[in-house]
């Protein structure tokens, strides 16, 4: 496990935090006695929609613009209701 400062953890933090890997600890002390310790957390993975392949399949501006027809018309419809 590596070791900081205090002092190095609030004038170069954006560096020390660069040079971790996802999960990697460092244990914060001050004055030579450990007071905490930093683990940098893993990326979250956000999975985006293949637009391009929606796109190849035929679904487009067409398709949202019919989508958001039916649903005001379901909206206007139910606000009929008593």
């Amino acid at each position: 496990m590596k070791k900081a400062t205090v002092r190095q953890i609030v004038h170069s933090f954006a560096k020390l935090n660069q040079s971790l890997r996802a999960g990697e600890t460092v244990e914060i002390t001050a004055h030579g006695k450990p007071i905490g310790q930093y683990t940098k957390a893993p990326a979250r993975r956000v999975k985006m929609p293949n637009f391009y392949k929606a796109c190849q399949l035929g679904y487009g501006p067409a398709v949202g613009d019919e989508l958001a027809k039916r649903i005001l018309a379901d909206v206007q419809t139910d606000e009929s209701l008593p």
